[in-house]
């Protein structure tokens, strides 16, 4: 009976093959013709590398290692760059040529994709880490800003000269003797030293800048006779924090540019009680803003050079005898 399908099998190869089948081992004959009838490519290799490990002196050890030594470097290329496929040759060639290669390549490419996700992860992080830093530093400068037009408004809406502080506007009060840093009073003046750190693009990195001011109330016999907002390159400064833009000392057409943008800020701060159209008086250098309004006058200077401050001065207008 087993020699009755081994001739079948024969004659389903070809009368050559047939003949050949006749005369060859059973095992080897078996082993060899499941290497011309695997339906897949896998299978063909399996089966093949089956053969010439298990019949190492088979009749057709020739041809069917002509045919592996071609195709299986073949299938190992197309698959060295695939995880999955480097599994799928593992498992069609567990003890394969490139078995060895197969099973290191997947852990370097695991490996490797590991150390990507990672990269990844870090260069999220730092992305993550620079989108934060920007708005910090895009806060910082309208916390900046912010500070000189609340105290430019503040000291212009001071109507009680001549009055003792106590008289001053309780939420002035509380901004300037309560909220830190608190100002001290002694020999008829009171100062609030004031220090902010802002951050601006500069040579493709954030560079710090920071705005140092005095908020000053000078007194006479006990009662406020001025009020004072000034500063080290203040406009310079505040210019900084609200264009993004760096301001050298002695970058004559910058200091111009921030001198305008600071009268813009101010001006905005004194609102409706110094219209433009009833109370702007001539500005003579080096004062950039005049205002006078309801027996006040609000003076924006701005200082000839670094080591002088600029500052913004309210006061009551002098009454002038008769």
């Amino acid at each position: 009976m087993r020699r009755s399908l081994v001739l079948l099998a024969g004659l389903s190869l070809g009368c050559g093959a047939a003949s050949e089948a006749l005369t060859a081992d059973p095992v080897d004959y078996d082993k060899f013709r499941r290497t011309r009838t695997a339906e897949t490519s896998e299978a063909r290799l399996r089966a093949s590398f089956e053969y010439l490990e298990q019949v190492p002196d088979g009749r057709w050890r020739d041809q069917v290692k002509s045919w592996f030594d071609r195709a299986e470097p073949l299938y190992y290329e197309r698959a060295r760059d695939s995880v999955p496929a480097l599994e799928r040759y593992l498992g069609t060639l567990p003890d394969g040529p490139h078995g060895k290669l197969a099973a290191e390549r997947i852990n370097e490419l695991r490996s490797s994709r590991r150390a990507t996700r990672q990269r990844d992860a870090e260069v999220l992080e730092d992305a993550l880490g620079v989108e934060q830093r920007l708005a910090d530093a895009d806060q910082s400068r309208k916390v900046a800003v912010r500070a000189i037009a609340e105290w430019s408004a503040s000291l212009s809406g001071v109507t009680s000269f001549g009055k003792p502080t106590s008289e001053l506007h309780h939420e002035l009060i509380h901004h300037y003797r309560v909220e830190a840093p608190a100002a001290r009073c002694a020999d008829e003046r009171c100062l609030k030293s004031v220090i902010l750190s802002y951050s601006i693009p500069e040579s493709r990195r954030l560079a710090t800048r920071k705005m140092v001011f005095d908020v000053e109330l000078v007194l006479y016999r006990g009662t406020v006779v001025k009020a004072r907002l000034a500063g080290p390159e203040l406009w310079n400064r505040l210019y900084e924090a609200s264009e993004r833009v760096p301001v050298r000392p002695d970058d004559a057409q910058a200091r111009t540019y921030a001198i305008a943008r600071a009268v813009q800020i101010v001006e905005s701060a004194l609102g409706t009680s110094y219209a433009p159209n009833e109370c702007q008086r001539e500005a003579v250098s080096p004062v950039v803003l005049a205002r006078e309004c309801r027996g006040v006058r609000v003076q924006m200077l701005a200082a000839p050079t670094p080591d002088v401050d600029d500052e913004l001065v309210v006061e009551p207008i002098p009454r002038t005898v008769p």
